[in-house]
């Protein structure tokens, strides 16, 4: 897919529906080619549909799953600098969207377009990284960023998947909520204890696709304080969280095996203080926590 155009100011927002002077080349989910003219970077936040995806609308708060390729404007000063790419690491990346945890340019230009778009940005300093810039990346507070994104999934802020509730399960744990799909929780604590190790127990059984340790796993997470059954932190309604599958098995092993929409109760021992050391600051002790973790999926 091939795609340039002279932009015309949109009539919302000051975004440009065009970005002119560039071209890129590639489909949606292979690596693109970006070719820029020797002209002046646009002066104001631009953006064009390369490919127009037929899913779900990606809203404000969402945690979108883009592939992306982002470079400074060649101009005239020389070559341009690609300084991100998920496409070389192999594997997209997540993030919440429209609330200011990405730069400007992205929350303006990607709430509202459609799953399976590919979308062309040139993003002038103000909409980018500032007058400061990014300098570990090489980028200077005067450049224009352009950016190849495709957009690959999107999780609601109560993201769940479906899954069965275990009819029966082993004694020694909380007292708890366990309804598929829907936020879990801790009604007490009273008789559990902590072992040396996390000790994981499957609560439900995801009927998506197979879990794959090789993934990045989307994840909703309620913590609960051992002691006194409270709970700490909940992801439910706020943005869920994505660790490496292989983290997440290494302390849940009953979710090995399983499959999206499984949800697994875990008991985690408490950890001792630990001095600052050369290489990592100092942590404070930390009690016992249950985490009820959901798959909602996978990337």
């Amino acid at each position: 897919m091939s795609g340039s155009a002279s932009g015309s100011p949109s009539a919302a927002g000051g975004v440009a529906n065009g970005v002119a002077g560039a071209t890129v080349q590639g489909a949606f989910g292979a690596k693109p080619v970006v070719s820029l003219a020797k002209q002046p970077a646009p002066s104001q936040l631009s953006e064009q549909v390369l490919t127009t995806g037929t899913g779900d609308v990606v809203a404000k708060g969402d945690t979108l799953v883009a592939n992306y390729s982002g470079q400074t404007w060649a101009g005239k000063d020389g070559k341009p600098n690609i300084f991100d790419s998920s496409f070389d690491r192999g594997s997209p990346a997540a993030f919440v969207i429209g609330t200011g945890a990405v730069i400007p340019g992205w929350d303006k230009t990607l709430v509202g377009k459609r799953l399976g778009s590919r979308v062309l940005l040139a993003i002038p300093p103000a909409d980018g990284y500032g007058s400061q810039g990014q300098p570990d990346a090489g980028i200077t507070g005067t450049d224009t960023l352009v950016f190849v994104v495709d957009l690959v999934a999107d999780y609601k802020p109560n993201a769940s998947a479906p899954g069965v509730p275990v009819a029966s399960l082993p004694g020694g744990l909380p007292k708890l909520t366990n309804v598929a799909g829907k936020p879990p929780a801790v009604l007490s604590t009273a008789g559990v204890k902590a072992g040396s190790k996390p000790a994981a127990t499957l609560l439900v059984s995801g009927t998506g696709a197979k879990i794959d340790a090789k993934k990045t796993l989307v994840l909703q997470v309620v913590q609960t304080d051992l002691a006194t059954a409270k709970k700490t932190t909940s992801t439910w309604g706020k943005a869920p969280q994505t660790v490496a599958a292989q983290n997440v098995l290494t302390v849940a092993g009953a979710l090995t095996g399983r499959n999206v929409g499984s949800r697994v109760l875990i008991v985690v021992p408490p950890t001792p203080a630990r001095p600052a050391s050369a290489s990592q600051a100092a942590q404070p002790a930390t009690p016992a926590q249950v985490l009820l973790v959901d798959v909602v999926g996978q990337f």
